[in-house]
C-alpha cells in the first residue's frame, strides 16, 4: 500500500487509487514533501531505485542524483521550476542504491491545495536505460553505416583519379615506345635501312616493345590489388636462383654497367609466387640500370638476416634525396629530378615491389645517398626447415 510519515498527513488520494500507484512496478511514483523529503514511496519505486520505503522515506530526494548535480543543488533548481510553472520534466542520469547509473525519464509535478498552497510535489520516474542502449546502438551502427559510406565514396573518387592517371599515364609511356617503333616500321617499309642495321634495330624494337609490356603489366598488377582480385601462386624455390636468373637476363642490357652478383653460399628457401618475386627483383636491376645512367658497378647480393633471406641491388648512381624516401613506394610516386627526368617510368614499379613483398611477409627497404648511389633490398622469411 502507499505509505506515508503518519496520520497528520492529508489524504490526497483515495484508498483504491492509492493500492492502484502502490502497485505500478513500471514507473517509480512516490511524493515530496515542499522541501524535497520522500513522503511515499510505491513498489516502481523500490524496483527501479532499490530502496525499500523503510531505507528512504523522510530522506531528501537529492540522493538519487550524481554526487556532481547533488553538489550544484540540482534537484532544489528542479523544484523550483516545477513550483514556478507548475512541473519540471527532464531525462537524465540518476543513481541507484547500489551505485550504479541509469538514464531516467523525470517528471515533477507541484502539488497544491484548494487555495493554492504547496503542499509538495509528485515524481514520476521512469527507467529509459534499455530504450538508450538501443539508441546508442542505433547511433552507433549509423555511425558506422555513414563511416563505410564516406569510405565508399573516398574511394570511388580515389579510383577515378586513378583511372584518370591511367589514361593519362598510358598514353604518354606508351605514346614514346610506339612513336619509335612507328618509325623504324615505316624506315623498313621504305627500304632506307641498311641490311648491316636491321640486327640493332630490332634489338631496339625489341627493347620497346619490351617497355610498353612492363607498362602494360604493371597497370594490370595495379588493377588486380585495386580490385582484390591479386592472387599469389605458391611455390618453394631458392632466392639465389631467381636473383641468378634476373642477372643473367639484365646482364645482357648492362653494356656500360659491371652486373656482379654475389650469391650467399647456402640455400634461401622461400615459399611464395616465384614470378611475382622474379618481377621484384627484375625492377630494382631495372631502376639500378635507369637510374645510373653513367655506368659504373651494380652488385647483386643475397644472404640470411634471421628468418628473412634478401636480395639486394646496389647501384652508383644518381641517388636519391632523404625528402623523396618516403613517397618512393607510393602509387605513382615519380620523382622527377633535373637528372632524371628524361628517364621513362610509370611510377608503379616501387609500390608494386613492395606491395608483392608484404604480401609474402616481407618488405622491399632502400639506402640512398644523392650523387653516391642506391641500394634496394628485398627480404621474404625463409621457409621452415
Amino acid at each position: 500500500m502507499l505509505r506515508r510519515v503518519g496520520p497528520t498527513e492529508p489524504r490526497v488520494l483515495g484508498d483504491q487509487f492509492a493500492l492502484f500507484i502502490s502497485s505500478v512496478v513500471d514507473y517509480a511514483i512516490f511524493m515530496l514533501d515542499p522541501a524535497g523529503v520522500i513522503v511515499t514511496w510505491n513498489e516502481g519505486a523500490q524496483r527501479i531505485k532499490g530502496y525499500r520505503a523503510d531505507e528512504v522515506i523522510g530522506r531528501h530526494f537529492s540522493i538519487f542524483y550524481p554526487a556532481e548535480d547533488a553538489k550544484n543543488r540540482k534537484p532544489d533548481w528542479e523544484l523550483e521550476v516545477a513550483k514556478r510553472v507548475g512541473r519540471y520534466e527532464e531525462e537524465g542520469w540518476r543513481i541507484r542504491k547500489d551505485g550504479t547509473r541509469f538514464w531516467a525519464s523525470v517528471v515533477i509535478t507541484a502539488l497544491r491545495d484548494e487555495t493554492g498552497r504547496l503542499r509538495g510535489f509528485g515524481k514520476v520516474t521512469r527507467d529509459l536505460s534499455e530504450r538508450r542502449a538501443q539508441e546508442i546502438q542505433h547511433n552507433v551502427e549509423r555511425e558506422r553505416e555513414a563511416m563505410q559510406l564516406r569510405a565508399h565514396a573516398e574511394r570511388m573518387a580515389e579510383l577515378e583519379r586513378t583511372k584518370s592517371h591511367f589514361l593519362n599515364l598510358a598514353s604518354h609511356e606508351l605514346r614514346g615506345p610506339l612513336a619509335v617503333i612507328r618509325g623504324y616500321n615505316s624506315m623498313l617499309e621504305d627500304g632506307t635501312i641498311a641490311a648491316e642495321q636491321i640486327p640493332a634495330v630490332a634489338r631496339i624494337v625489341d627493347a620497346k616493345l619490351a617497355q610498353m609490356d612492363l607498362l602494360i603489366e604493371q597497370m594490370l598488377e595495379t588493377a588486380r590489388l585495386e580490385d582484390d582480385t591479386y592472387e599469389l601462386f605458391r611455390d618453394t624455390f631458392d632466392l639465389r636462383d631467381v636473383a641468378q636468373e634476373q642477372v643473367d637476363v639484365f646482364r645482357a642490357l648492362a653494356r656500360d654497367h659491371s652486373l656482379v652478383m654475389a650469391p650467399d653460399s647456402g640455400p634461401l628457401v622461400v615459399e611464395g609466387d616465384r614470378a611475382r618475386i622474379a618481377t621484384v627483383v627484375a625492377n630494382m636491376l631495372d631502376n639500378a640500370l635507369k637510374y645510373s645512367p653513367g655506368g659504373g658497378e651494380i652488385l647483386v647480393t643475397t644472404g640470411d638476416r634471421g628468418a628473412n633471406g634478401f636480395v639486394s641491388v646496389r647501384d652508383e648512381g644518381l641517388g636519391i634525396s632523404p625528402r623523396h624516401l618516403p613517397l618512393l613506394f607510393t602509387r605513382f610516386g615519380r620523382l622527377p629530378t633535373e637528372q632524371n627526368v628524361t628517364i621513362p617510368g610509370t611510377g608503379l614499379g616501387l609500390f608494386l615491389c613492395r606491395e608483392i613483398a608484404r604480401r609474402h611477409g616481407g618488405d622491399v627497404e632502400v639506402e640512398s645517398k644523392p650523387g653516391v648511389g642506391s641500394e634496394f633490398t628485398l627480404t621474404v622469411p625463409l621457409k621452415s626447415r
